[in-house]
């Protein structure tokens, strides 16, 4: 039987393992698998095909609005008219909105960058059927984030 569980890589995860080792679980019995995390950065623009819910346009779309208002209100009193005066706030606004969009995600996204370096490992145990309720204590006392088993031999 196999026994598989999570552990994010703590000092936790080396006292499961010496202490499987103490209850009779021998080193060529335990596999731990370090999980790598993709170093990829986040796209700024979402696609069809994928979406984070973070949009770089709402700030935008809010704050062109605003300043195309002002800009036709404000514009019949230029020369250029309240059309151009319009276009001009719209542009100005959606120039800012989208950067202050921008620099507030870009500071959100080294926030969550720090708070994410933590990796999982997944610890795979061979081992008896009598020893599997005496495995999951040892897993579950030592904050396994998830167990599971699996009767078949994986060969």
């Amino acid at each position: 039987m196999h026994v598989f569980s999570t552990f994010e890589h703590s000092s936790f995860l080396e006292l499961a393992i010496s202490d499987l080792e103490q209850k009779g679980i021998t080193r060529d019995r335990i596999l731990a698998v370090p999980m790598s995390r993709l170093g990829e950065e986040r796209q700024l623009f979402d696609t069809i095909h994928r979406a984070d819910g973070d949009s770089l346009l709402d700030g935008a779309a809010m704050l062109g609005t605003v300043f195309m208002l002002l800009g036709v209100m404000w514009g019949f009193l230029w020369k250029y008219g309240p059309i151009l005066g319009g276009l001009t706030g719209f542009a100005l606004g959606a120039l800012i909105g989208f950067a202050v969009d921008y620099l507030t995600s870009k500071k959100v996204r080294e926030k969550d960058k720090v708070k994410n370096l933590t990796t999982e490992v997944i610890l795979i145990i061979n081992c008896q059927q009598e020893e599997v309720k005496t495995v999951e204590g040892v897993l579950w006392e030592h904050l396994a984030t998830s167990i599971g088993r699996v009767k078949r031999s994986l060969e």
